[in-house]
């Protein structure tokens, strides 16, 4: 969603509130509302040994928020074998027929795991750029995690080690470009990412979570609410 329109949601909220009426953090739009229809298609990305399955819980919290069949995309890639550079190109290709086929001006991705760094790539240096308004990571090793040597033959693992030169350019010259909104929702109990502040970037807005591990932040029901208003 743009910045205009929060701007706009921001003063309808704040005189709601000045005549007293109490309102939910969000509150679920239909299907068929003037909501549901300007939102960002929204584009999930999972990480390392997952695939779109994983992403089931999720789809089910955006669609009770007012997302539609065809505002929720998930898309599936060669986690192991396969650079994270080439999947970030092959993400842009899924931006742009996401875009056809919607008439979206741009797309929201987000990210678990390991897909918070290939589209980010993407944001910053592939076909996404310029195509995206929010980016939201969810248990990102956004600055590398050491536990990536224990797979360190695989060229993804080796890309997630902190000092990897993937890991280098990917955070070279901030950590997106100012024209996306960026949210960093993290869990100092991941378990994962380690050490677990590697999630945390500069520029965005980061979330703590204490008490959700990293495979748990997909099925969280506090990180789905968290997630929706990031891209409110």
């Amino acid at each position: 969603m743009s910045r205009v329109r929060r701007s706009v949601a921001a003063v309808a909220v704040a005189v709601v509130a000045a005549v007293g009426v109490i309102i939910p953090s969000w509150v679920p739009a239909s299907a068929e509302s003037p909501a549901a229809a300007e939102r960002d298609p929204v584009i999930l990305i999972h990480g390392l040994f997952g695939s779109p399955s994983n992403w089931a819980e999720v789809t089910a919290s955006l669609k009770e928020a007012g997302y539609t069949d065809d505002q929720v995309f998930t898309f599936g890639y060669n986690t192991t074998t396969q650079s994270n550079v080439i999947t970030a190109e092959q993400l842009g290709a899924e931006v742009d027929e996401v875009l056809t086929r919607t008439g979206a001006s741009k797309v929201d991705v987000v990210g678990h795991s390991m897909g918070s760094l290939n589209s980010r790539y993407c944001i910053k240096y592939d076909a996404c750029a310029g195509k995206v308004d929010d980016w939201v990571s969810l248990a990102g090793p956004n600055n590398g995690t050491f536990s990536a040597g224990l797979c360190a033959w695989q060229v993804t693992c080796r890309e997630m080690q902190p000092r990897s030169d993937f890991i280098r350019k990917l955070n070279t010259g901030g950590a997106l470009p100012g024209d996306v909104e960026g949210t960093v929702i993290w869990s100092p109990n991941d378990g994962v990412v380690m050490p677990a502040t590697s999630s945390v970037l500069d520029g965005v807005n980061n979330i703590e979570v204490p008490g959700v591990g990293h495979l748990a932040m997909l099925r969280d029901d506090k990180v789905a609410g968290l997630l929706v208003q990031a891209l409110a």
